[in-house]
């Protein structure tokens, strides 16, 4: 069973992590948007207040433990899942998180298919955890569509 959210156990495993891979707060985010920074092993990261705001902010210390290895989707796909695998070990229920961090690991996915990713690059391990079937994607380019559709009030779908 998911427990709680705790302040005070957050900020301590947060805490343990920075001293332990060695990396500084540059600046507290106000948002729930992070950032780390590829040199002085520094980031900007909210304050865990809550779930989604301790994800954010291991997810950043996941690109400095993992060393921004790798084509940019990658690297966010092994960022999210540090932050997951961390979150889940203190007991929190990261469904909502997830669901996030799939999008993000898609949009970055999106960004590379723009570019010439071609599908059969993506490593099966990622094309499972995204839940998509991004053939359809190599289908449409084909037809010289886009795999994705934006909608009047922002919404983005994928075929």
């Amino acid at each position: 069973m998911d427990k709680d959210f705790n302040i005070t156990e957050a900020k301590i495993h947060l805490n343990k992590l920075l001293t332990f891979y060695n990396i500084e707060v540059k600046t507290w985010s106000k948002s729930s948007c992070g950032v780390a920074w590829k040199t002085g092993r520094q980031v900007k990261i909210p304050e865990p207040t809550n779930v989604d705001r301790l994800c954010v902010a291991l997810h950043e210390i996941g690109h400095i433990r993992n060393g921004f290895k790798g084509l940019n989707y990658i690297q966010e796909y092994n960022a999210e899942q540090y932050a997951i695998n961390e979150a889940t070990k203190l007991g929190y229920d990261i469904t909502n998180y997830e669901n996030r961090a799939k999008w993000y690991v898609i949009m970055n996915i999106c960004k590379g298919f723009r570019r010439k990713l071609k599908v059969e690059n993506i490593p099966q391990e990622i094309k499972d955890w995204c839940g998509i079937d991004f053939n359809k994607w190599e289908e449409a380019r084909l037809q010289g569509l886009k795999p994705w559709v934006y909608r009047k009030n922002q919404k983005v779908e994928f075929i």
